[in-house]
């Protein structure tokens, strides 16, 4: 069964200093296919010269220099974001670990990519390709650019199947930039055009995709609803920090966004601290800036005494991360709408105790012990934090069964959907 794996977003991923939930997603079905899979594999990339083909060879050496731009895998010992923040907090300071962007950084890790990978300029994809190719794109770009996509015109043979995350722009445009509402609806145009089939990650998420997919009059696609799987050092032992075992603190992770409702959290911990003073528990956030990030950050910054209890940090390795959720005495997950909502999966699985926002994708993959708020319930986001504080440090119980789905049990039930998606065109 030849495999045509788009590998566009993680040939983009050096211009990010840590990689977002989408980032992570693609990079593991990249290192299944190229890596693992005893499929005829080829990676996908579009060029100055049209979508070209490269082979596996190429795709693996760039995904292991990717991984180490990214430092996913560093020990939180070696993390520099890890070892700022713990004396920062230690000792009742703020800590604002911005991760930067400058130009010239950017270009030197892509060409240290370029690098690793060797320059050629591949393979025709149109010509090249053997008949009833399933093409993969899981990593959305080149669904949100439909010039990128052009080539499967002059094969109709080829087999597309993609993976939306969600259509949260479309549902919810106020929380998005005006970009991602134009880059979602050219999403769901290009499935509703190209597609063979459908990979989603709840079946909150299927529902909207649905909607969107009928609203364009299309044909109904096979799909499969697929969990994402908690990467394996989150089903590890917790590891908390002893140094930080007196300190009580609450983390959030995700990109710093308006739909993430960290303002929420800030008018939370204003009430906290006017009622504690310095002993005031500690707001951890991790993760970048996204759309309007700057306004968030700059309001956290501006909020008085309050200030010194948040701190922002951006570049964890996921070691580091897991150690900060490790000795948390929550994650906190107030967003306003999710396509899946991993990290209160991730925190579950260590043990550690999740508030989450009551929303059908967190009702459909949290813990049954997750504690759930509505997003715009201040007082009663307040309530459940205090009692956490009030209990001290717990840990979640009945976790055993729990988020034991892995990335082998995920491609085991993806393969044969693939053959079904391949037996199609067949047919």
């Amino acid at each position: 069964m030849p495999i045509a794996y788009d590998a566009t977003r993680l040939f983009l991923g050096p211009l990010s200093l840590t990689p977002r939930g989408i980032d992570r997603v693609d990079l593991a079905y990249a290192r299944h296919f190229f890596q693992h899979s005893t499929e005829d594999c080829c990676a996908i990339l579009p060029t100055a010269w049209g979508t070209r083909v490269f082979p596996r060879e190429r795709a693996l050496r760039g995904l292991a220099r990717l991984e180490e731009l990214w430092a996913e895998n560093r020990l939180p010992a070696v993390d520099r974001t890890w070892a700022a923040f713990a004396p920062s907090i230690n000792a009742g300071q703020s800590s604002w670990h911005l991760a930067p962007n400058g130009a010239l950084a950017l270009t030197g890790r892509m060409t240290s990519l370029l690098r690793a990978t060797g320059i050629g300029l591949g393979r025709d994809a149109a010509s090249t390709l053997g008949r009833n190719t399933v093409y993969i794109n899981v990593g959305q770009i080149g669904l949100a650019v439909p010039f990128l996509l052009r080539w499967l015109k002059r094969r109709p043979d080829i087999r597309p199947l993609f993976m939306l995350h969600d259509v949260i722009p479309l549902e919810m445009p106020e929380y998005v930039a005006p970009s991602a509402v134009k880059a979602h609806a050219a999403m769901v145009d290009q499935t509703a055009q190209y597609a063979a089939g459908l990979i989603v990650t709840t079946k909150t998420a299927q529902r909207a995709i649905e909607a969107e997919l009928q609203n364009r009059r299309v044909r109904e696609l096979p799909t499969l609803a697929l969990p994402l799987p908690v990467p394996s050092i989150f089903r590890e032992p917790p590891d908390p920090d002893p140094a930080l075992a007196g300190i009580p603190y609450f983390v959030v992770c995700g990109a710093i966004e308006l739909r993430k409702n960290h303002l929420l959290l800030l008018e939370v911990w204003k009430r906290l601290h006017r009622r504690f003073g310095p002993s005031a528990p500690h707001l951890v956030i991790a993760g970048s800036k996204g759309w309007q990030g700057d306004l968030i950050l700059d309001r956290l910054k501006r909020s008085g005494h309050v200030s010194g209890h948040i701190h922002v940090l951006q570049g964890l390795s996921t070691p580091a991360l897991k150690r900060l959720i490790s000795g948390a005495r929550a994650l906190l997950m107030p967003s306003f709408i999710e396509g899946f909502g991993l990290p209160i999966v991730e925190a579950a699985a260590l043990g550690t105790p999740v508030i989450a926002s009551d929303i059908a994708a967190h009702r459909e993959v949290g813990h049954p012990a997750t504690m759930f708020v509505d997003p715009i319930d201040g007082p009663g986001w307040e309530a459940a934090v205090m009692a956490l504080l009030n209990a001290g440090p717990s840990r979640l119980t009945g976790t055993d069964g729990y988020a034991n789905f892995t990335w082998s049990d995920y491609f085991s039930a993806l393969g044969p959907f693939i053959r079904e998606i391949e037996a199609a065109g067949l047919a």
